[in-house]
């Protein structure tokens, strides 16, 4: 227990003011549900959904045009919202469809940084305009680029497979000027990309790159349950648990997390943990899934307000009956019923 207990203070010190943040949000949730009876949570980082837009076609994207839509802000109007968001949290990650479509991306970015003051600020991309983009880079924490494939083919000139060489030269770009290990690389896994994914995590450990996974959802929303019975999938799966518990490979996720969220088993969402919000500044509630919109975050002038909103037309988050198996969805559950294990399995796994 000596080493654990060594490794988890060094760590506290080292990240005092994430660790108070993650404090903080432990105990105002625990008055929430347990005073209040409330399953709607301190919001802990917010989503922002730049555009819809996007220069792939992904076929499991559930993000882009024309399926989705949203009208984007101009750039100030855009930096306003992002005031109104700082209310609420600190950290910011900012996604698409393509976020490095949009021409002012780079001043968001900036603004985000220099004068609404985010602690910690993230973008979803694709990383095929990364090198058009380099000036936002400063101002990041990090970058997660999507990737489903890792061998060229050019066959499919929107497809991810076809921008790989691209997008590899953009990440080693990248790494120059972003703090070291601050690129993740996220892969949805499907039946048919499973050896490709073993070539991407093969591909992090060689660039010192984090891994992420999660399987894609039937219709955006629920679990295809066909993966569980396939002997590659479990394979892979055991394999990812594997690593992450002997630190063979910078895996994101607990192994205990992992086995939820690749394995389909049971577990209880808190979407307001991850609020998100579309380019116009609308923002769903509970979740994006369903699709229920609690108000306009400029409108209502925080998060916390909108929510209010919210749970005043809809009533208290529901629990779904069948969930939707994403990374944060599984995160918020860990964080919100077992932190102290969430916290414990993490110090041991490091």
């Amino acid at each position: 227990m000596a080493p654990d207990r060594h490794r988890l203070i060094e760590g506290m010190l080292r990240h005092y003011p994430f660790v108070i943040k993650n404090f903080r949000a432990y105990f105002q949730n625990l008055y929430r549900r347990k005073i209040l009876k409330s399953s709607v949570v301190t919001p802990y980082s917010a989503i922002f959904y730049a555009t819809h837009k996007c220069n792939l076609d992904c076929s499991y994207c559930t993000q882009k045009n024309p399926e989705v839509f949203s009208e984007e802000l101009d750039t100030a109007t855009t930096i306003r919202l992002f005031h109104k968001l700082r209310k609420d949290v600190d950290t910011l990650l900012i996604t698409g469809g393509e976020c490095t479509i949009r021409p002012d991306i780079e001043e968001l970015v900036r603004a985000a940084r220099e004068d609404v003051k985010f602690r910690s600020i993230l973008i979803v991309t694709n990383g095929v305009l990364l090198d058009k983009r380099k000036a936002m880079l400063k101002h990041l924490n990090g970058i997660i680029c999507s990737l489903d494939a890792i061998t060229h083919d050019p066959s499919e000139p929107m497809s991810k497979s076809a921008a790989v060489p691209r997008v590899k030269e953009n990440l080693l770009m990248a790494k120059e000027l972003l703090p070291p290990g601050s690129i993740t690389v996220s892969c949805v896994l499907e039946l048919w990309n499973i050896e490709e994914a073993e070539k991407i995590l093969a591909f992090c450990q060689e660039h010192d790159f984090q891994f992420s996974v999660q399987s894609a959802q039937n219709n955006g929303k629920y679990p295809n349950f066909t993966f569980i019975k396939d002997q590659r999938y479990q394979r892979f799966v055991d394999k990812l648990i594997d690593m992450r518990e002997k630190g063979e490979a910078k895996i994101n996720g607990t192994p205990k997390l992992l086995r939820t969220m690749l394995r389909f088993e049971e577990f209880k969402c808190y979407p307001t943990m991850f609020p998100r919000v579309y380019p116009n500044g609308d923002i769903f509630y509970p979740c994006e899934v369903l699709r229920k919109i609690a108000g306009n975050v400029l409108e209502e002038g925080s998060i916390s307000a909108a929510f209010e909103r919210g749970r005043r037309i809809y009533g208290e988050a529901p629990q779904c009956k069948n969930n939707c198996f994403l990374f944060g969805n599984v995160l918020s559950s860990y964080y919100v019923e077992d932190f102290w294990g969430l916290a414990a399995d993490t110090v041991r796994t490091h």
